[in-house]
């Protein structure tokens, strides 16, 4: 029992550390992404036409989407748990 609970914290461990790589900080991947974004812009200013800068500006704009959706879910997800298990506690105030 005591190797399996050891392993279990190996595998806790090395979960963590691929939640934080895979997922990250929502905020620093935005402001990342933003900064991208403005640099394409700022090169789309010079030359319009350039069809490599519109495709990688598209990607930008798709990646920043994918990331504001998960991270709408996400909280959206931990606000419905801390709300079923703290429950309305203001329930009779708005029901008077």
């Amino acid at each position: 029992m005591f190797q399996f609970s050891q392993k279990l914290k190996g595998l806790k461990i090395a979960i963590k550390l691929w939640a934080k790589c895979t997922f990250g900080n929502f905020q620093d991947k935005l402001r990342c992404n933003l900064d991208k974004i403005n640099y394409v812009e700022g090169q789309l200013i010079d030359d319009l036409m350039n069809r490599r800068l519109n495709d990688w500006l598209s990607q930008l704009i798709k990646q920043r989407e994918k990331v504001l959706l998960f991270n709408k879910e996400f909280w959206g997800r931990f606000a419905r748990k801390d709300w079923l298990v703290n429950g309305d506690w203001n329930s009779t105030y708005f029901q008077r």
